[in-house]
């Protein structure tokens, strides 16, 4: 058979517009529930009070093909310059979760870095992952990309925290729909109370 030849399935896809359309809907509500989620955490003294270095502007944005499945994003609070990053970033992607990571880099993380070691007891209490992958733009949360902190040693984790980046991270069902806003707003603002300070500084 011919590569643009459909299946049955993909035939019948292709010939329903209303699953599109679904799909479409609910990426708007995505987005809606991601700019909700944006006012209360600027409404939260902790992370509305939090300025990392060069601040940007909220932003929401998205795309079709992160392991082949559509996402949104939120980052916020956010600061990405070439010699640091500062990020909270709220992840949809489309049939496997919301997800929820700080992402430090460049000077960012250097004035962090005797914080976070102090603070793993804590991480390890709430649940939280780390980064043990190279590669710092994947969301997926497969044993070669995060581990629990709770399994490493406080060598391990230090280790992790000498890298170029550190990123802090836990996931939420999608059936949790209901409950992510205040979820998500609760996690950044124990994350950034722990990290101290109005900017970290």
């Amino acid at each position: 058979m011919e590569d643009y030849q459909l299946t049955a399935a993909e035939l019948a896809l292709v010939a329903d517009a209303e699953w599109m359309l679904a799909k479409n809907r609910v990426i708007g509500k995505v987005y809606a529930l991601f700019g909700a989620l944006q006012t209360a955490m600027a409404a939260d003294p902790v992370i509305g009070g939090y300025s990392p270095e060069g601040e940007q502007p909220p932003k929401i944005s998205r795309g079709e093909q992160y392991g082949g499945l559509p996402y949104v994003m939120l980052d916020y609070p956010r600061a990405f310059g070439r010699e640091s990053i500062f990020a909270c970033r709220t992840f949809f992607w489309w049939g496997r979760f919301f997800s929820f990571t700080l992402h430090l880099a460049g000077e960012a993380l250097e004035r962090r870095r005797e914080v976070l070691t102090g603070i793993r007891t804590r991480l390890t209490a709430a649940g939280w992952h780390v980064c043990v992958n190279v590669d710092p733009w994947q969301h997926h949360f497969g044993e070669d990309n995060y581990r629990a902190v709770a399994s490493l040693s406080q060598a391990e984790w230090e280790s992790i925290l000498r890298k170029p980046f550190v990123k802090i991270a836990k996931q939420c069902k999608l059936t949790d729909w209901e409950n992510i806003m205040p979820f998500a707003a609760d996690q950044y603002a124990a994350l950034l109370g722990w990290l101290g300070g109005s900017s970290g500084s």
